[in-house]
């Protein structure tokens, strides 16, 4: 089995069984580090073709308000059909986008992906189908007739957001594996090689456009669910900018990477903001600054590092006890 695969299957199982006995606040930060981690992978996914979105959060938002707008016109309360649809209309915003956007590179690109996205902010504050700038709550929701109450609707929560995040990962990583999946790097390296393969570069930017915008409404629906609200500020930069900082923070290695990069982004925000309501945005610039400084290939690179050290030192012991010995 290929090894990230196993990896998350590990990470899931571990996460499932050990739910019940850590504390529901920490669940809690789970649950949005899954859903900030989905984002994160589309991020990953179009820098890994050299281009930079502030507009992830678009489709951050499409995801939680279909939610949103489902659970309370539609009746529909399980969740599992409820991140689908997600999901789809995000990928389909996006393939829709998409195609204004796979002629551009550079700056440009970048800068209408935010405009786009900011254009959305605006009108989600003052539509009142989108329930203005106070957004729109979200009721409790059932996983496959399953519908749990009190302390277990939480647990069941989380659970849920890890193994989605589970699936949606093995997806992804299957797909950046395949063959069209290779040629998304090479779209960063050389565009005329692609076109002599016989390849599109315009389609492969419109399908990795796609499919980072599926996994950031998929995030943004796990979100919904997760906080049981959704607002305007789905869809605001700084939103995109938290995905951003979280391939900086984590680095582009696999997958993976942005859950650990997620996961302590949420554990850096929570204590940050409590131990310096007023100077919280500090510490993100500082841990900002010491990432690009001292470790620019993120905290995935630092993990690599001890295990191969591990490595060694487990390699080097047997010739140490040898050597005592004769000695």
């Amino acid at each position: 089995m290929d090894w990230t695969i196993a990896a998350l299957l590990a990470v899931a199982i571990v996460a499932t069984v050990g739910a019940a006995g850590v504390p529901s606040w920490i669940r809690y930060l789970g649950q949005l580090s899954t859903s900030t981690a989905l984002a994160s992978v589309g991020v990953m996914i179009l820098l890994r073709a050299g281009l930079l979105s502030f507009g992830q959060s678009l489709f951050y938002f499409v995801g939680g308000y279909a939610v949103a707008l489902i659970a309370r016109y539609g009746g529909v309360t399980d969740a599992l059909a409820l991140v689908m649809v997600a999901a789809i209309a995000a990928g389909l915003a996006a393939a829709i986008i998409g195609q204004l956007l796979a002629g551009y590179r550079g700056i440009f690109f970048s800068m209408l992906t935010l405009a786009l996205s900011m254009v959305m902010f605006s009108v989600a504050t003052k539509v009142r189908l989108f329930g203005g700038s106070d957004g729109l709550n979200i009721g409790l929701m059932s996983y496959l007739g399953y519908r749990p109450r009190g302390p277990d609707a939480q647990w069941a929560s989380f659970v849920f957001c890890i193994w989605v995040w589970t699936a949606l990962a093995i997806m992804t990583h299957a797909f950046l594996r395949s063959r069209f999946g290779a040629l998304i790097p090479a779209v960063a390296d050389n565009e005329i090689r692609i076109e002599y393969l016989g390849y599109s570069v315009r389609k492969v930017v419109w399908v990795a456009y796609g499919i980072a915008g599926m996994l950031a409404g998929a995030g943004g629906a796990l979100a919904g669910l997760s906080a049981r609200h959704v607002d305007p500020q789905f869809a605001y930069w700084t939103t995109a900018g938290d995905f951003i900082f979280v391939v900086l923070l984590s680095g582009q290695a696999s997958v993976l990477s942005p859950a650990l990069g997620a996961f302590f982004l949420e554990i850096l925000r929570s204590y940050a903001s409590a131990l310096f309501p007023d100077q919280w945005q500090t510490a993100f610039g500082a841990m900002m600054l010491a990432i690009v400084l001292f470790l620019p290939a993120g905290l995935d690179r630092l993990i690599v590092l001890i295990w191969s050290a591990v490595r060694k030192i487990r390699a080097l012991r047997p010739h140490t006890l040898e050597r005592g010995r004769s000695s």
